[in-house]
């Protein structure tokens, strides 16, 4: 797989575990947000595991921002 097409080392799939250790939130928080929809989640097939693209995570976090100033 090129590392265009994988985006880099970076999957654009990641679950919420992973997603917790890399950008900070906790597990619990972010199975928050996609339960009450604020982050898009998705099961693939029918497992329990919840996955989000990491574009809507960087999003979710430039949204959140707060501005100062």
């Amino acid at each position: 797989m090129s590392e265009k097409r994988a985006g880099g080392n970076q999957g654009q799939l990641i679950t919420l575990q992973q997603a917790s250790n890399e950008f900070g939130p906790p597990y619990t928080s972010l199975r928050d947000l996609v339960v009450n929809g604020h982050l898009p989640g998705i099961r693939l097939g029918e497992g329990r595991r919840i996955w989000v693209r990491r574009a809507d995570m960087e999003t979710l976090i430039e949204r959140s921002a707060t501005r100062r100033g």
